[in-house]
């Protein structure tokens, strides 16, 4: 099974390329799922509680939305947070890859991560491809489509400044500024490689 991961920022349109993907029979490892079910495992939630304090999980659940105002606002917080949960992730995208091949229903699976290139390798992943687009586009993207409010769409644009040098090192850089007819045609010729 063909390995890949598709990066970029919010609003860059990575979701989508991957869900052009997934119409087209990959098989799509969602790295924010991965992320909600590490925040679920015990010893991450008390890593949570013990950095950033008991009012960031409640009833014994992380509360996400309160940890990510927070991450959001404040690199330093980001990076702590990072330090906790990426390493898992990326050890649990692995098994999920590795479940998809044992299974062999595909000939391509797809790892969804916006902060990819700050995991620790993930095994047996042959392309990056990272889906961006211009600061305006992608403010409008998360405004319009995500229900974000403008302030909270500047904050993770801002928030994800320092990914975007790991974003131009992938093995390939779509810019999706374009009508969505550019990005369908891009996911066409990139089916084509696996199906040869």
């Amino acid at each position: 099974m063909i390995r890949w991961a598709v990066t970029g920022p919010a609003g860059g349109g990575k979701s989508t390329l991957c869900r052009l993907l997934e119409k087209r029979g990959a098989a799509l490892v969602d790295g924010d799922a991965l992320g909600h079910e590490v925040l679920d495992r015990p010893a991450i939630r008390d890593a949570i509680r013990s950095e950033f304090g008991d009012e960031f999980v409640n009833g014994g659940v992380v509360d996400r939305a309160a940890l990510g105002t927070l991450v959001f606002g404040d690199t330093g917080a980001l990076g702590r947070l990072n330090a906790i949960t990426l390493a898992p992730i990326a050890e649990l995208a692995a098994v999920r890859f590795a479940e998809l091949d044992a299974g062999c229903r595909y000939r391509l699976a797809v790892l969804e991560a916006a902060v990819y290139f700050l995991f620790p390798p993930v095994t047996g992943v042959e392309l990056v491809i990272t889906v961006t687009a211009d600061p305006a586009t992608r403010l409008a993207r998360l405004t319009n489509g995500q229900g974000l409010t403008a302030e909270q769409a500047r904050s993770r644009i801002t928030a994800q400044k320092t990914l975007e040098e790991g974003w131009r090192q992938a093995d390939i850089v779509l810019d999706n500024s374009g009508p969505l007819v550019e990005l369908e045609t891009a996911a066409e010729d990139l089916w084509r490689r696996v199906r040869t």
